[in-house]
């Protein structure tokens, strides 16, 4: 794999993190992963005003403004040889002088970005993937609240883990209250009755930055949309789904739990990855946020 990474603004093949920085030991950490579309950060803006509220949400402080995140990411692109890239963006809350759980005082937060390289025409899946709904549950927001994205990521591997298991791809994963939340990475949505439905963020998801793109898109085009309350029984009537995410885009499902979905990939799904992808060219094209170039 084609990698390169810059960490604290020294840019190289690998990055050498001290066994005592708080993300290493305790997950400790906030991070966004941004993708690159015909060479141009996508949605970075976007990105970054997430990861400050994930920082806020973990009493975290991020000292860099946007436009220096944003430079050290595109002056470490500009050092890569490939056409399109996975940006993941990581800052840790610091390194300390010993092992504890509480946090120093005088703690310096450390930034990390890692570019790899991607495929440059993005495909929709003509496979889909198999979903398995799976006993371990999403956090709790009382707990560690699943809005914020951290580095914190055991319950989405234990997930991930529990359905390979099973021999499926990825989980699906229920809140306490039996209610479908999300996959271990990306937004879930199902079409049922002429309606896109997608769970909404009270149940316990992370806000996909995909997620709120696809929701203009139906907003613009008055496609019927909302945000459903969904039980596991309430996929059994999905004509189609999906999963929404920053890389992949989107990604079809085929199957949940041992029930084939009846298309794979379905045409609104087909529909949105098509309008999706137009939006991102134009958005770049045009060197302006999608969300102000709906």
């Amino acid at each position: 794999m084609s990698l390169l990474t810059n960490l604290d603004g020294v840019i190289g093949p690998t990055a050498h993190i001290s066994v005592l920085d708080r993300g290493f030991l305790y997950g400790d950490s906030v991070y966004e992963v941004v993708r690159t579309f015909q060479g141009r950060l996508f949605g970075l803006q976007e990105h970054l005003d997430r990861l400050r509220q994930s920082a806020d949400s973990i009493y975290m402080r991020v000292p860099w403004s946007d436009s220096q995140i944003q430079a050290e990411v595109e002056r470490t692109l500009q050092q890569t040889h490939w056409l399109e890239s996975y940006v993941r963006i990581v800052v840790s809350r610091g390194t300390e002088t010993k092992v504890s759980l509480q946090p120093s005082r005088d703690l310096k937060p450390s930034l990390l970005i890692v570019i790899s390289e991607i495929d440059p025409q993005p495909q929709l899946s003509q496979i889909g993937i198999h979903l398995q709904v799976v006993n371990r549950l999403r956090n709790d927001h009382r707990a560690l609240s699943p809005a914020a994205k951290t580095g914190n990521y055991l319950n989405n591997i234990l997930a991930l883990l529990e359905a390979q298991q099973q021999g499926a791809d990825d989980a699906l994963l229920l809140n306490g209250q039996g209610q479908v939340t999300e996959a271990t990475t990306s937004n879930l949505w199902i079409v049922r009755q002429g309606s896109v439905q997608t769970p909404p963020p009270s149940v316990g998801i992370l806000q996909g930055i995909t997620r709120h793109f696809l929701v203009q898109i139906l907003q613009r085009h008055q496609i019927p949309y909302a945000e459903t309350l969904l039980l596991p029984s309430d996929l059994t009537q999905a004509e189609e789904a999906f999963l929404s995410s920053s890389v992949r885009l989107l990604m079809p499902i085929n199957r949940i739990d041992q029930m084939p979905l009846p298309h794979c990939p379905g045409p609104m799904t087909r529909w949105l990855w098509d309008e999706l992808l137009a939006e991102m060219d134009r958005a770049v094209t045009e060197n302006i946020p999608l969300a102000q170039s709906a």
